[in-house]
């Protein structure tokens, strides 16, 4: 990396962690309306939990009534300009989620660079502690068990969980549809 560009990724990260430093201490509308001139979309009915960050939040996609909990940690690529986290309408996550964008591969980890858009389906349920590697889609009404690892897609109205995260039992669809 020449010194120019390593002078820039450090002066984003610094004024980055200045932004969530003073965010922290606005009420939750500051936080909410910041976060609506920042992502790529921004849905109605809207709820973001305490000390939850947000890298290049342009590079996000939020529909509507979202619920994430406190403390969840959104990392999509910045290198691969068609990568995303997609965040469909409806989806409840609990505190501590961790999504990953990007990686490495294992061959020669240090030569490469991998991305993929990660996508939580609509009316999906991710539980607390998770975390979700890049390329992954968690289906529609999907349930991902607390503490799990996904690193590949959930198909729509399953449970899955464990580590890393298996089909553990579909989910009957409701008359409703979901």
């Amino acid at each position: 990396m020449r010194s120019s560009d390593r002078f820039k990724v450090e002066l984003y990260g610094y004024s980055e962690n200045l932004i969530n430093f003073v965010l922290a201490i606005f009420p939750p509308i500051v936080r909410k309306i910041y976060y609506k001139l920042t992502f790529n979309s921004f849905g109605r009915k809207v709820f973001i939990g305490e000390k939850c960050y947000f890298k290049y939040p342009w590079k996000i996609k939020i529909g509507d009534r979202v619920s994430i909990g406190m403390g969840a940690q959104f990392y999509p690529s910045y290198q691969f300009k068609d990568s995303f986290i997609i965040i469909e309408e409806g989806v409840l996550i609990a505190p501590n989620l961790t999504i990953f964008g990007a990686g490495h591969p294992l061959v020669n980890p240090t030569l490469s660079h991998v991305a993929g858009s990660v996508v939580l389906g609509r009316n999906s349920y991710i539980g607390g502690n998770v975390t979700i590697r890049y390329g992954t889609v968690i289906g529609e009404s999907a349930v991902v068990a607390a503490g799990s690892v996904v690193i590949r897609d959930v198909e729509p109205f399953t449970l899955v969980g464990g580590n890393p995260a298996v089909f553990l039992k579909a989910i009957p669809r409701t008359a409703e549809g979901n």
